[in-house]
C-alpha cells in the first residue's frame, strides 16, 4: 500500500488574512465624501457607475468592473459621479497589503482574466453574509480564502501582518478608531482601554508612532474633515462644527483659526475663490 501524506504547517502567529467586514455601497444624495483611513486594508470592486478614488493628494478615475486596493493607514475617500452613481462592494481585510511599493502605488489593479472569478467570489461572500443560512460563516470564510489565494498567486496582494507593518497593532487600532469615530465624544481613557495601555504609555507610544499625541491627532483629524466640508458643502459653520465633533461653533472657530491661520468663513471664501 502506498500512502502520500502532506503536513499542513501552522506558524501560530495569527498572521493569516482575516475578513473584518464586507459592505455594499451605492451613491445617493446623502453620500458624503469624507477623507478617512483604516487600520486594515480595503478592497473595492466597482459594480457600476464611475467616479474618483482620492488617496492623499492623488486622484484616479474609477468605473465599473475595476478593482481597487487601499492599503492600511492611507487617507482616502471615494467621489461619485452624479450622472453615473458609484456602486461597489468593499471588503475590509486585516493582515494584507498591496504588493507594489507605496511610493509608486496605483490603487487600481488589473485583474486580467481573473476578473470574473474575483467578482463571483466577492458576490458569494456578500450573499452568504446577507442570507445567513446554516454555517454561512464557514462558507463565507471558504470563499474569502479562495479569493486571497487567487490574489496572492496573481501577485496582487501580500499577506502576513500587513496592517502591523506601519505601526504597532494596538496603536493602529486607536488611530483607526479615531479616524472612524472622530465626530464622537472621544476620551483619552477610552483610547487607553482600546490600546490596553495606561494613558501615560498610550500618549508616549502613539506620539512615537504617529508623531503627535492622541488628542492632538484627533483635533487635526477634525480640522481636516471640517476643511472638506467647508470647501465642498453649503453647511453652516455651526452644523460643520457639530458634524466633526466640536462642542460649539465658537470653540470650533477658535481652534480652526489657531490651527489654520484663518477663520472657517475665510477658508470657505478662499476655497471658492471669493474675497
Amino acid at each position: 500500500m502506498s500512502i502520500a501524506r502532506y503536513e499542513i504547517g501552522h506558524s501560530g502567529k495569527g498572521h493569516d488574512p482575516e475578513l473584518r467586514y464586507i459592505t455594499h455601497s451605492r451613491y445617493d444624495n446623502e453620500w458624503l465624501s469624507v477623507v478617512h483611513s483604516h487600520s486594515i486594508a480595503e478592497m473595492l470592486y466597482i459594480i457600476d457607475g464611475e467616479g474618483q478614488i482620492v488617496i492623499g493628494s492623488s486622484r484616479r478615475q474609477i468605473s465599473s468592473d475595476e478593482f481597487v486596493i487601499i492599503p492600511p493607514h492611507l487617507m482616502h475617500t471615494e467621489i461619485s459621479s452624479s450622472q453615473r452613481p458609484l456602486e461597489y462592494i468593499c471588503l475590509g481585510v486585516a493582515n494584507m497589503s498591496a504588493v507594489s511599493d507605496l511610493d509608486d502605488f496605483d490603487p487600481i489593479v488589473d485583474l486580467g482574466t481573473s476578473r470574473e472569478i474575483v467578482l463571483s467570489l466577492i458576490r458569494g461572500i456578500y450573499r452568504e453574509m446577507q442570507r445567513r443560512l446554516p454555517e454561512y460563516e464557514i462558507m463565507a470564510k471558504s470563499l474569502f480564502y479562495n479569493l486571497m489565494v487567487l490574489l496572492v498567486r496573481n501577485r496582487v496582494i501580500d499577506v502576513g501582518g500587513g496592517d502591523e507593518r506601519a505601526m504597532r497593532s494596538n496603536i493602529a487600532d486607536v488611530k483607526g478608531y479615531m479616524d472612524e469615530h472622530y465626530a464622537e465624544d472621544i476620551r483619552l481613557d477610552e483610547l487607553a482601554s482600546i490600546a490596553a495601555l495606561s494613558k501615560f504609555h498610550l500618549i508616549r507610544e502613539f506620539k512615537a508612532e504617529v508623531g503627535s499625541s492622541p488628542m492632538d491627532y484627533l483635533l487635526g483629524k477634525r480640522i481636516t474633515e471640517s476643511k472638506n466640508l467647508l470647501a465642498g458643502t453649503e453647511l453652516s459653520i455651526s452644523n460643520i462644527a457639530e458634524a466633526v465633533g466640536f462642542s460649539s461653533g465658537s470653540y470650533f472657530s477658535q481652534r480652526f483659526k489657531l490651527t489654520v491661520g484663518m477663520t472657517p468663513l475665510a477658508f470657505r471664501q478662499n476655497s471658492h475663490g471669493l474675497k
